[in-house]
């Protein structure tokens, strides 16, 4: 029964949780811009982490998918271009698919390189239907 206790007790004793984020994308660093009309927050945070990684790459890169259990909402992130030169060339226009259950809606937007911080979306919206 003393074994037991001990046993037990070390599991509170541990060091505490290493909390410091590394990595390229800093979780919720974004979590300051504001969700795109139309799309549920939960929803624009899966896709936004996907988003990270996608423009992480310097050219254009492969499609990026991305996931919301909680929701049954999926898709993808694409990045349109590589980096352009001149006076916008630290931002990168992308697409985003949100695929649910009773349809699918995208999102085409612009993000722009914001320091150490990663990427800022500055302009996102979503696709009228035709």
């Amino acid at each position: 029964m003393v074994a037991g206790t001990l046993l037990l007790g070390g599991c509170s004793t541990g060091p505490d949780l290493d909390t410091l984020a590394t990595g390229s994308v800093t979780p919720r660093a974004y979590a300051r811009e504001p969700v795109p009309k139309g799309i549920a927050p939960d929803d624009w945070a899966a896709a936004r982490t996907a988003l990270a990684e996608a423009l992480h790459e310097k050219e254009a890169a492969p499609s990026v998918p991305w996931e919301n259990v909680a929701s049954a909402t999926r898709g993808t992130v694409t990045p349109l271009a590589g980096q352009p030169s001149g006076e916008r060339g630290k931002c990168r226009e992308f697409l985003m698919s949100f695929v649910r259950e009773t349809g699918e809606d995208w999102l085409q937007g612009e993000a722009c390189k914001a320091g150490k911080s990663g990427w800022k979306v500055d302009q996102a919206r979503l696709l009228e239907r035709g």
